[in-house]
């Protein structure tokens, strides 16, 4: 598995994606995930809505590498094996 590191950003559009760094200045990675957050949701949590991003991206995380998700069909395998060509279980988070 290949080792990888990821950010979080917040996109000018607001949209908050997990991706990996990308060593290019000049180019941006594609997200391996890509969470939306209402304007309301923002309004109640204050600046605490990119902490809640963060966990939400912990626990997609954790449940990736949890034996629950090993119990899939073998078309999900393919899946499996692009998202862990992103990252590696000692990645880290920013």
């Amino acid at each position: 598995m290949n080792e990888a590191y990821l950010e979080i950003v917040e996109l000018d559009n607001g949209d908050i994606v997990l991706r990996p760094v990308n060593t290019d200045e000049n180019e941006t990675s594609e997200p391996l995930a890509v969470l939306t957050i209402s304007d309301d949701t923002k309004a109640f949590l204050q600046n605490r809505y990119f902490d809640l991003a963060k966990c939400m991206f912990h626990a997609g995380i954790d449940f990736v590498y949890s034996e629950d998700f090993r119990e899939m069909t073998d078309d999900d395998q393919d899946i499996l094996d692009e998202f862990e060509s992103h990252l590696d279980i000692s990645s880290t988070l920013h």
